[in-house]
């Protein structure tokens, strides 16, 4: 939050009772002295900053006014810093409204509590610095960080993952009108696949495609083709059933197992008995304890995902934790603008119910090289104790869990060693790969 002391130097305020006595006027910066320090050779005041400043320039720690040396030759002024102090000045927020004014002492707590022109930094964190007067406003109407429910499946997150295409893809409740030419229904994404096999406009091939009818039309045209074509169809099923005794028969040799194929000696049985209760000891020893696990994921139409792209959700192993990729192309945090940005997030699983909570384990994430198998670049971070409990605790259902990750995963000037391409076709390819150290809970566990 910005005060006083972020001017640098003296102070440069705009005084309230006219030019202040030129006795407080610093000899190097010309501003009212800030730290006010009076230099014994001839009694002028300097900044204790612009002193400093001058000492560090290693040209000779001199007087600017009578060019004595200035070594152990100076000490500070309490009888012209009180004088400085009680200043009358405006407001640094003149120009924008505030009518605010009092002493030097005093601006800072008025910045800082009360000055409602004052540009603080968004408590959500969205990087934004807004008037303290309209804060709450943009913490509640404006924010991408601000917490909002999606107006079709009312799955609860921050605004700017909501409204974005990597939630609009997988929302299952939004309604996308039918790609069939001609109907106009709208309807909810997770239905789109049984609705396509009702739609009387979506184009199909002929019922008896499978003796040899090559048409294709729209469903609702079924009917009329299958009576015009009465006489084809039962042409076609008649050849369809012409089959050859040789085809059909088959001989007692070719359906004859022996009885020596199917029947085991008793050595042999126990042997068999033996080897299925071992590598049953040895899946109940591995039960619980680190399991590894990798996935590809494709992010496509790179060049118009510059606001971010979210994965699908995948398990980290059968019955494990379900998570999901966020990439940021133009970074986030102290990446923005200058790297991309990845971020693992819990989502709600099927098995959650079975798994040890908060999730511990350690992720990497690598960008792959399309060209051959190697160049990769990679980046592992884990999730432990010192990872945030919000971004490991269990999601519940329809929410999304706090993203985890690396703000600088790739900037945006790194330099491809020889024959490496990341973007190929628009597309980015990622691996994420993931060691779960948390274990399910043993007397849950499937056995």
């Amino acid at each position: 939050m910005a005060t006083c002391d972020d001017y640098g130097g003296g102070y440069d305020f705009k005084f309230a009772d006219g030019d202040p006595p030129d006795e407080y006027q610093c000899h190097i910066c010309t501003l009212v002295a800030r730290d006010p320090q009076q230099v014994s050779c001839c009694s002028n005041i300097y900044c204790e900053s612009c002193l400093d400043t001058l000492k560090e320039k290693g040209q000779g720690f001199i007087c600017p006014t009578c060019r004595s040396s200035l070594e152990g030759k100076y000490f500070k002024d309490g009888r012209a810093e009180r004088g400085i102090k009680s200043l009358k000045v405006y407001c640094t927020n003149t120009d924008s409204g505030c009518q605010w004014m009092g002493t030097i002492k005093d601006i800072d707590t008025h910045l800082n509590n009360s000055c409602t022109y004052q540009l603080v930094p968004c408590t959500n964190g969205c990087g934004e610095k807004i008037r303290r007067s309209t804060l709450k406003k943009h913490l509640t109407d404006n924010c991408p960080e601000r917490i909002v429910n999606c107006q079709y499946c009312n799955r609860k997150g921050r605004y700017r993952l909501i409204t974005s295409s990597c939630h609009f893809d997988d929302c299952p409740d939004l309604l996308i009108h039918c790609s069939n030419e001609g109907c106009n229904e709208k309807i909810p994404q997770r239905s789109l696949a049984s609705h396509n096999e009702t739609c009387p406009k979506a184009i199909i091939s002929c019922e008896y495609n499978t003796v040899g009818c090559t048409e294709v039309m729209r469903r609702e045209e079924q009917e009329k083709h299958n009576e015009e074509s009465a006489i084809l169809h039962l042409q076609l099923t008649k050849e369809q059933l012409e089959v050859t005794n040789d085809q059909l028969e088959l001989t007692i040799e070719q359906l004859q197992v022996t009885s020596e194929h199917l029947q085991l000696t008793d050595q042999q049985l126990k042997v068999a008995i033996k080897t299925i209760q071992s590598l049953k000891a040895k899946v109940q020893e591995h039960k619980n304890l680190l399991t590894t696990s990798s996935e590809v994921l494709k992010l496509s139409q790179f060049s118009q995902r510059k606001e971010g792209w979210c994965s699908r959700g995948f398990y980290t192993s059968p019955g494990g934790y379900k998570v999901a990729l966020h990439v940021y192309p133009n970074g986030y945090g102290d990446g923005k603008g200058t790297h991309v940005s990845c971020f693992i997030y819990l989502e709600a699983g099927e098995y959650d119910d079975l798994l040890e909570w908060p999730f511990q384990g350690e992720v990497t994430i690598e960008l792959l090289n399309q060209l051959e198998d190697k160049n990769h670049v990679k980046v592992a971070f884990h999730f432990n104790k010192a990872t945030p409990y919000k971004c490991k605790q269990r999601v519940s259902q329809g929410q999304e869990g706090q993203e985890w990750g690396i703000h600088k995963f790739l900037s945006h000037t790194y330099r491809l060693p020889n024959n490496c391409r990341f973007l190929k076709d628009d597309s980015l390819y990622f691996r994420v790969s993931v060691k779960v150290t948390s274990k399910t809970k043993p007397w849950l566990a499937l056995t």
